[in-house]
């Protein structure tokens, strides 16, 4: 059920005036530019959200508060502005839309920085030895131990790459074993060793 206009109007005042030297007026920007600009605010603000659990999970607490705080600013402005209008269905629609396409675009810039190494663990039949020296070739750090498995002796090997690198790492593995069995383990954190 929609609220009412002075209902409304009132929760509008209240978080726009959180801040007395920053206020925030939607009644200054023409209505058919407002559910596009709710749309684009939610989406950033929805994406910072992988950033900031990247951050965290990296151990880099500085910039896990930076966006925290700038989400935070982004999501005050963006609920403001579907409470301006709430008899409007579409700042309704854009909010929903831009926390969807948020999540979207976080996966994709999750993907695309890809930060920090991932352990690569293979474990093959008949090709390890091939295996860790095409590793070795693309400049990976590569140690390969004999294993048992249901069918007898199996060679695993572990290979700590960038994770940037899997994909055309894993891709490189199959084309020597197609019956190789991968599993991918994010690491937090590296000391020593071989990295490329």
């Amino acid at each position: 059920m929609l609220l009412s206009y002075p209902t409304h109007t009132a929760l509008a005042h209240v978080i726009s005036s959180i801040s007395p030297g920053f206020r925030i007026d939607w009644g200054l920007i023409a209505p058919e530019y407002i559910p596009p600009l709710i749309f684009l605010i939610r989406t950033i603000n929805l994406s910072l959200s992988t950033l900031r659990v990247l951050s965290a999970i990296r151990d880099e607490r500085i910039r896990a508060w930076i966006i925290a705080a700038l989400q935070s600013f982004l999501y005050i402005i963006s609920i403001t502005g579907v409470l301006s209008d709430l008899q409007n269905p579409l700042t309704i629609l854009a909010y929903a839309g831009g926390f969807a396409s948020g999540n979207v675009v976080g996966m994709w810039l999750e993907g695309l920085l890809a930060p920090g190494h991932a352990l690569l663990r293979i474990t093959s039949s008949n090709y390890g030895p091939a295996i860790r020296e095409l590793l070795h070739q693309q400049g990976f750090g590569a140690t390969e131990l004999a294993g048992k498995g249901l069918k007898g002796t199996v060679s695993m090997l572990h290979c700590y790459a960038p994770r940037k690198t899997l994909r055309t790492l894993q891709r490189a593995i199959l084309s020597v074993d197609r019956q190789a069995f991968l599993t991918v383990v994010h690491v937090r954190q590296l000391h020593r060793g071989y990295r490329p």
